[in-house]
């Protein structure tokens, strides 16, 4: 697991770093940079397997990912991990002005007590598969086992922004897309498919499960249809269909015969769906990403939600999740240590807050939940309430 994520110059994060528990969730306004800091994780968690340049996601291009853009300044993105042979591992990227391209400076393996520092000075054309091999012309490596530990570590990340449009649509067959979603959930219906075809008592139990939180559902169904067929694992995530032959998602209900298609249900209940989709994967992701989990859901739902993801880090001991919301209903599910108020400085910078460090917050806990402290004191209030502390500790 993954204890810290220490970030600098990406976007608007000059220098933050976050404290991550095995859910955590990032609050703030917007524009605060909870996004940036999902965004610079996922990038660490790609680069192990994919080219440096397609490890950051989104359309950019020369140094619009770089702080203030400055061309000579490397992007640094640091982590500690939990307990292991493999204390900690770092990357500082370079980008060149022009096109997308970035190139690896110096990378870092902590093992120990001992930190192992290998450097690589070439520039962005090196076009390096990935990180974490340290092959560089001249340099002695070390240890086989301990890159593949590190590549084990952050290996399979998915980041999700669900957008129930997508997960409705019907996906044509892919090899390329095994038991995979892009992040606006295109590919739920081949998801679901698979998972049932891979092991269908692990099919059924999904299916039980979806619905006891909707007893009016009695079965999933996944019919031979016209379906569409996008990029897999697009790196500016954007979804170009092509429409062919596949499979649609449909649902039979209590008071009906005709099958329902997923087209025509609630948004919530498609969300519901993906998520369970997620918990009953063969092999859960390393990290997962997600971003407002309360889009499109009713609060209780959103309990459930929240109740499926607690559920799968304890069943998956290896998963870590990490979460933006702006719902207090959301917040008061979690433990001021799982919480982190992101709020942009004067100086455009980003500053973190973790809630168990907050007075303002910590003072509250016993009479009302974090989402009420939260609706109540503001973001700008906890935020304030550790620098004033400091100030008068002097």
């Amino acid at each position: 697991m993954i204890t810290r994520l220490r970030v600098k110059n990406f976007k608007a994060l000059r220098d933050v770093e976050v404290e991550l528990t095995p859910v955590h969730v990032l609050i703030g306004p917007n524009d605060s940079g909870k996004t940036s800091i999902l965004d610079a994780l996922a990038a660490l968690c790609r680069s192990v397997d994919h080219e440096l340049a397609d490890a950051f996601l989104g359309a950019w291009k020369g140094t619009e990912l770089v702080w203030c853009g400055q061309h000579d300044s490397p992007v640094a993105i640091d982590v500690v991990f939990q307990d292991g042979p493999i204390t900690s591992y770092a990357v500082e990227v370079i980008f060149r002005e022009g096109d997308r391209r970035a190139g690896v400076k110096r990378e870092l393996l902590g093992k120990g007590e001992d930190e192992v520092k290998y450097e690589h000075t070439s520039g962005p054309s090196d076009r390096a598969t990935n990180v974490c091999n340290f092959q560089y012309p001249g340099l002695q490596g070390p240890n086989r086992d301990d890159l593949r530990s590190v590549g084990e570590l952050l290996r399979g990340v998915h980041f999700y922004r669900w957008d129930p449009r997508f997960l409705a649509l019907p996906v044509a067959p892919d090899l390329k897309r095994r038991f995979r979603m892009e992040p606006n959930g295109f590919g739920l219906a081949l998801c679901l498919d698979e998972i049932l075809n891979f092991d269908r008592d692990r099919f059924i139990a999904l299916e039980r499960r979806f619905m006891g939180f909707f007893p009016h559902i009695t079965s999933i169904k996944l019919i031979q249809e016209m379906a569409y067929r996008a990029p897999v694992d697009a790196p500016d995530q954007v979804t170009m269909l092509q429409k062919t032959a596949g499979k649609g998602l449909y649902f039979k209900l209590s008071t009906a015969e005709q099958l329902v298609p997923a087209s025509q249900v609630s948004d919530g209940t498609l969300l519901i769906l993906a998520y369970l989709a997620i918990l009953y994967l063969p092999q859960p992701p390393r990290v997962l990403l997600i971003e407002e989990p309360e889009n499109g859901i009713h609060p209780k739902r959103l309990r459930d939600v929240l109740t499926i993801l607690r559920e799968l880090v304890q069943e998956q001991s290896h998963t870590q999740i990490v979460l933006t919301t702006h719902s207090p209903y959301a917040l008061d599910l979690f433990k001021p240590e799982e919480v982190t108020l992101c709020t942009m400085q004067d100086n455009g910078e980003v500053k973190t807050t973790r809630l168990s460090e907050s007075p303002t917050v910590m003072n509250q806990t016993g009479v009302f939940t974090l989402g009420e402290i939260w609706t109540a004191e503001g973001d700008d209030a906890i935020a304030r309430a550790e620098e004033t502390t400091g100030e008068n500790a002097k």
